[in-house]
């Protein structure tokens, strides 16, 4: 299926929703356990920005729904930001590499595409969220080796578990065939 360029409005309108919806299930929807752990589903909008409209809008996106939402509530932190705008980048390169499908039919297609996204998600996330986001608040709290391996255990069990609801979510939304056609 065709990508939109960065010249179509419609790529535009579609990023800033979806940088939005990040917004709103990172900072009202979420759950947050201390300084450094959240459970939530924010970066699902991100990923599908990504997927649909390319590494460039999926890091804007990203990097527009972190900064907004931190300069709501907690204050902004640039180091903070490269997660968000890195899980922007990430789920296009991926669903190229594993030529994820937004269009499948028969359920040996279905299941391998299922698996395709589910691997995108669990590598981005753990990339992103498990590692350069755990090790960055490491680096901000000034945390001691032992803070930060049990972080890394932490963070990373949450960030599967996550994942393994947005790939239903993503899936669901990257394959339907109505927003397919709205979106191109």
């Amino acid at each position: 299926m065709k990508k939109l360029s960065l010249n179509s409005w419609k790529a535009w309108v579609f990023t800033a929703a979806l940088a939005a919806l990040s917004i709103i299930l990172t900072r009202f929807a979420s759950i947050n356990i201390g300084t450094t752990v959240r459970i939530g589903f924010g970066r699902l909008p991100i990923m599908l920005a990504s997927a649909w409209f390319g590494p460039v809008l999926g890091a804007i996106c990203g990097g527009a729904a972190d900064i907004i939402g931190a300069l709501m509530s907690t204050g902004w932190n640039p180091l903070l930001t490269v997660p968000a705008v890195v899980c922007g980048i990430i789920p296009f390169f991926l669903f190229w590499a594993f030529r994820v499908r937004s269009t499948v039919s028969g359920k040996k297609e279905i299941r391998a595409n299922i698996f395709k996204v589910g691997a995108s998600v669990v590598i981005t996330k753990v990339i992103t969220q498990g590692i350069i986001m755990t090790l960055l608040l490491a680096y901000v709290f000034k945390q001691t080796p032992v803070q930060l391996m049990t972080s890394l255990g932490i963070r990373n069990l949450i960030t599967v578990g996550e994942a393994i609801v947005e790939t239903a979510a993503i899936y669901m939304l990257y394959t339907n065939k109505a927003i397919n056609r709205i979106i191109r």
